[in-house]
């Protein structure tokens, strides 16, 4: 019985039984050429894309925002030294994760915590920043932490200084009970194509205000101007996450949000700085 072949097999002994020395030549280096064309016209589209929001003025709203992701500046996240590196750079809000331990100590930490002494102790955040202007983004990663968390927060008498994101729809009755008087975004997915539409749009506006968070949070994929118009109409905020490179800012800062999350503030900041020259 003869061995099947598959269509890779196939081809490479087509290429084989029919490709001569100077074909073989020719077909690589028409190969390579085409890569190198397409790099090329990525690279000149991404260059052309990047510059024409040079050419759009700059405005910011009220109260914008930079807030340092978790691991800013090249430091481990959630981690003691990311919070005072963030400080050191000037910068007003700091994003940390909140899980907690089995033993029920709130940490600082993204995935599960499975042991006792996994994670930085929140309260070591929290004795950072009493006493200070800082604010901290407090993104919950399991609603079971909400109520030790509002006793924290009240014990340190924070509560003007922190928020919430991280919270899904589902989740707003368990933040409402067991959080109250602390503000938080509603994590959505908005869509780019439907936000046009005026009935979408009154979706959004009946969402926010059924939940009463004070704005939506969401990937900067996700965001557009309409969509922050659209907020800041009727009195809610747009923040947007996490944008690293040089075009995501660029794209982000013309659709005016009120808060850019970023791992790289210092080049944010440098793209406002820079901006139309």
């Amino acid at each position: 019985m003869s061995e099947q072949l598959t269509k890779w097999q196939k081809f490479k002994r087509f290429l084989k039984r029919n490709m001569t020395v100077t074909w073989a030549k020719h077909f690589s280096y028409q190969v390579f050429a085409f890569l190198v064309s397409c790099a090329m016209i990525a690279g000149v589209a991404t260059y052309a894309f990047t510059k024409s929001y040079d050419g759009r003025k700059l405005t910011f709203v009220d109260g914008f925002t930079i807030t340092a992701h978790s691991g800013a500046f090249d430091t481990t996240d959630n981690t003691v030294d990311s919070i005072k590196t963030a400080i050191d750079h000037g910068i007003k809000v700091i994003e940390i994760d909140i899980r907690q331990r089995p033993d029920g100590t709130l940490v600082m930490g993204h995935d599960i915590i499975v042991t006792n002494s996994d994670g930085v102790e929140l309260a070591s955040a929290f004795d950072i920043i009493k006493d200070t202007d800082i604010r901290l983004n407090l993104d919950i990663k399991e609603t079971r932490v909400l109520k030790s968390l509002h006793d924290m927060i009240v014990e340190y008498g924070i509560i003007d200084q922190v928020f919430l994101t991280g919270i899904e729809q589902y989740q707003v009755k368990a933040v409402v009970e067991n959080c109250p008087e602390v503000e938080y975004y509603i994590n959505c997915v908005p869509s780019r194509v439907k936000i046009f539409s005026d009935d979408y749009q009154q979706e959004l506006i009946e969402m926010l205000e059924e939940t009463g968070a004070v704005g939506i949070n969401c990937n900067y994929a996700n965001a557009s101007r309409t969509l922050s118009d659209l907020l800041h109409k009727n009195g809610y905020q747009l923040s947007i996450w996490t944008l690293d490179t040089t075009r995501q800012m660029k794209r982000a800062l013309v659709i005016k949000p009120d808060n850019i999350t970023t791992r790289n503030p210092d080049k944010l900041e440098e793209v406002i700085k820079n901006w139309g020259k």
